[in-house]
């Protein structure tokens, strides 16, 4: 009976030790796991990775409302030339780790970067309203992040940005190094605003004017010539409209946020300070 006993005892420590190594290799997958979903969420939007790791692809999808925000540094070729290599990516990560913060700020969707050029969208892939609104306060907000970078790299880059909406095709293709990304027309004609714009300045197609005409006032620039040989009208981004300036003895930002909410049903995720200062 003694022996009978102290063997239970052995076969209950045996089983003790081996449930904690169980437990512990659990924990380990579980690790792995999370990382390995946090690598996909860095990679893909929360929605599209979900529906890879279900389906083990990404279905096709149409947005007939987009607006997409393009930006590029002006003069970028010739500063590389005269930058060591890890000053030149030093200086690169802390505009664009500065970009990705604003962008998830206002609630819009990385896509890429190209060289010094970056590129997000508004209303993909969760579709919303204020995407036209939301692009406009990302891109004064970029404009301060660029002049917070200059003081502390010591430097003098100006960055364009243009901004269009319209209608995608997104979706992610191929089996290696994947992306979600978009094509279409929209994309093509944001980027040649960027590329038609000026150093420090917003430019935006009619078609986002008419999104966003009742928060901002814009110069028109008439028909501008792109690089098809086609004119499109054009406008640069000034600032407030009047009625919602804080000179016309309302607070700072108030009317503004007024106004986002009555459209949207929400607040402005900041209201960046250069836009009131602009106004």
């Amino acid at each position: 009976l003694s022996s009978a006993q102290e063997n239970v005892r052995q076969r209950s420590r045996e089983l003790e030790e081996s449930n904690r190594q169980l437990e512990g290799k659990n924990l380990q997958i579980e690790e792995q796991r999370q990382r390995a979903e946090g690598l996909l969420l860095n990679i893909l939007p929360a929605a599209i990775a979900g529906e890879l790791q279900s389906s083990g692809q990404v279905s096709p999808r149409y947005f007939e409302d987009v607006t997409i925000l393009f930006t590029d540094f002006v003069g970028f070729t010739r500063a590389s030339e005269s930058l060591p290599v890890e000053e030149l990516l030093r200086r690169l990560n802390g505009y664009f780790t500065r970009f990705d913060r604003i962008v998830a700020w206002y609630g819009l969707e990385k896509l890429k970067t190209i060289g010094d050029a970056y590129m997000c969208a508004g209303g993909i892939p969760v579709k919303n309203s204020s995407h036209p609104v939301d692009a406009v306060l990302a891109a004064f907000a970029i404009g301060e992040a660029v002049a917070e970078c200059n003081q502390e790299f010591d430097c003098q880059w100006a960055v364009r940005i243009g901004i269009h909406t319209g209608p995608v095709a997104a979706g992610v293709v191929g089996i290696h190094k994947f992306a979600f990304d978009i094509w279409g027309d929209t994309v093509n004609f944001a980027a040649r605003l960027e590329a038609t714009g000026e150093p420090g300045r917003i430019n935006i197609s009619s078609t986002t004017y008419q999104r966003f005409k009742d928060f901002f006032a814009a110069e028109s620039r008439g028909a501008v010539p792109t690089k098809e040989g086609k004119a499109h009208e054009m406008y640069f981004v000034r600032g407030l409209r009047p009625d919602l300036r804080p000179d016309h003895g309302a607070e700072a930002g108030a009317a503004l946020s007024r106004r986002y909410q009555i459209y949207f049903s929400r607040q402005p995720a900041a209201i960046p300070p250069s836009l009131l200062a602009r106004s």
